[in-house]
């Protein structure tokens, strides 16, 4: 599915469709509801850091593992690093909204909410590119050394925070016998990683 939005186009795919609704159906605790909220919220931070950076993006499309944006880079390193941010900023700021709403309502209903937020924030905080703070980490690093460089030390650093979080993912598999989540997400960070060196 496609359509325009103040000149940017939005496509839709239909597996983004097929796995939303399929994880939507078969959970029974309202987390993966909650995940897709989160991460709205958090590709809305992006867009909305985007927006105030003076950038229209020219195409959005929304797959079954995130969102792409196509657009021009500002060519500002630290901009870029800024709107890498914004996503989990975004999550952060939602996570802290919902605590105040907490507190001052005296109730712990939006502990799940909150933890969802923080969770996705977190993740994406890890520095391995693709995720946020990869990228900023290697456009911060632009910003000081030439391409080259910055980019084989954001390989590095990726491969360093990498290999702990796999042995992590076996030990959790291990451990629990079934949940093999975090083994999967070390598997694609991997892939992507490796991806991007070539």
């Amino acid at each position: 599915m496609t359509f325009n939005v103040h000149k940017t186009r939005v496509k839709v795919s239909f597996f983004f469709f097929v796995t939303a609704c399929v994880a939507l159906v078969l959970d029974t605790t309202d987390t993966a509801a909650l995940a897709l909220c989160a991460a709205v919220i958090h590709e809305s931070g992006h867009l909305v850091c985007m927006l105030l950076c003076g950038e229209r993006p020219s195409e959005v499309f929304l797959a079954p593992f995130g969102m792409s944006i196509t657009r021009f880079p500002c060519g500002s390193c630290r901009r870029e690093a800024m709107i890498a941010f914004a996503g989990p900023a975004a999550n952060l700021f939602a996570a802290a909204v919902l605590i105040v709403f907490m507190l001052v309502c005296r109730t712990s209903a939006l502990l799940k909410p909150v933890a969802v937020n923080v969770a996705l924030a977190a993740f994406n905080l890890l520095p391995i590119e693709p995720l946020d703070c990869g990228r900023a980490v290697k456009y911060l690093l632009m910003s000081r050394f030439n391409t080259l460089r910055a980019e084989r030390t954001a390989f590095f650093i990726g491969v360093v925070f990498l290999v702990p979080l796999s042995a992590m993912g076996f030990f959790v598999l291990i451990r629990s016998r079934y949940n093999v989540t975090l083994l999967i997400a070390s598997v694609y960070l991997s892939w992507m990683l490796l991806k991007r060196k070539q």
